[in-house]
């Protein structure tokens, strides 16, 4: 009996030391578990990046931001970095509302001009992560801007101020707000089109544009070209246009409405002087006329002399007494 109970009691123990042995093995395996430093990171990409942007030389803002950029790529690869916000660094970060990817963008000066760069994390549906794409600059050798449908590999460098989500038909649209200075006598500011291929490829330019009159445009971006000595407005805003409301009988006034809705407004551009109508250097902003962009039927429709207005400040509530 005395040697059963024995026996008993090793098998007890050795349940016991076995069963702690492997949950504190599991422990000590999750508590050593090496997790990538975001924060460390970036630090390091907040120093590169304001010397590539103040740097004293073209040499020293390339070199650096060779450095950057790898550093960036590599950051982005890791678990995480979708969802931390790199508060600190100031390049552009862009992000639509479904979150399908995420863009760091901005711009380094050369002696001769400006070179654009762009990282995109891009959500691979069959994959089921984020895979990291860079976009490559490839603005000198476009020649036909308006109509080409481009990639990550031949992209018209821009530096883009808004990001906006739509859809049509099932596909969904995202529409960038961009700039380009680096034409010696020209700016361009841009509408770009980006859609995605089922491999979560980028493509830029898209056939969804329409004219005041309704009818399908055959660019694939709109293009602004305007004076480097001006400037141009192109935002996103909420304004109003005027709609026709039905057929006027002969000799009467048009009646129309007013819609308020979300829009792309901007500037109309014209020439300085009206002979010079082919000389994109020479056109300036009108002042006070603005068309605009609306989202309808799935398309960016053509809307002019919108009523752009500073929104009204908020009413002050009278206090009771």
């Amino acid at each position: 009996m005395k040697n059963k109970v024995t026996k008993n009691i090793s098998i007890i123990a050795m349940w016991l030391f076995s069963t702690f042995y492997g949950y504190s093995q599991r422990s000590t395996q999750q508590t050593i578990e090496p997790t990538f430093d975001f924060a460390k990171a970036e630090m390091e990409l907040v120093e590169l990046f304001d010397t590539v942007s103040k740097g004293e030389n073209q040499h020293i803002r390339y070199n650096t931001n060779e450095r950057f950029l790898e550093l960036l790529k590599s950051t982005l690869a890791e678990k995480g970095a979708f969802d931390y916000p790199f508060a600190n660094l100031s390049c552009q970060k862009l992000m639509p509302q479904d979150k399908k990817f995420r863009m760091f963008n901005w711009a380094v000066r050369r002696d001769d001009g400006i070179e654009y760069f762009a990282v995109m994390m891009v959500h691979n549906q069959r994959k089921k992560e984020y895979e990291i794409i860079q976009l490559i600059d490839d603005s000198d050798g476009i020649f036909d801007l308006p109509n080409a449908i481009l990639g990550k590999d031949n992209w018209f460098g821009a530096f883009y101020s808004e990001l906006i989500q739509t859809e049509a038909n099932g596909r969904k649209y995202y529409t960038l707000l961009g700039w380009n200075g680096n034409d010696k006598t020209v700016n361009r500011r841009l509408i770009e089109i980006l859609t995605f291929k089922s491999n979560g490829e980028p493509v830029f330019g898209a056939d969804i544009f329409t004219n005041r009159r309704g009818r399908k445009e055959s660019f694939k971006r709109k293009v602004f070209e305007h004076t480097r000595r001006g400037s141009m407005i192109l935002r996103y805003d909420n304004q109003m246009y005027s709609e026709p409301i039905g057929t006027p009988k002969p000799g009467q006034k048009q009646k129309e409405r007013l819609v308020r809705a979300n829009m792309i407004v901007f500037d109309r551009l014209v020439p300085r002087n009206p002979e010079m109508i082919n000389s994109r250097e020479t056109y300036i902003a009108a002042g006070g006329v603005y068309d605009a962009f609306v989202w309808l039927n799935g398309r960016w429709t053509l809307k002019t002399d919108i009523l752009a207005r500073n929104p009204e400040p908020p009413k002050k509530r009278r206090q009771r007494r």
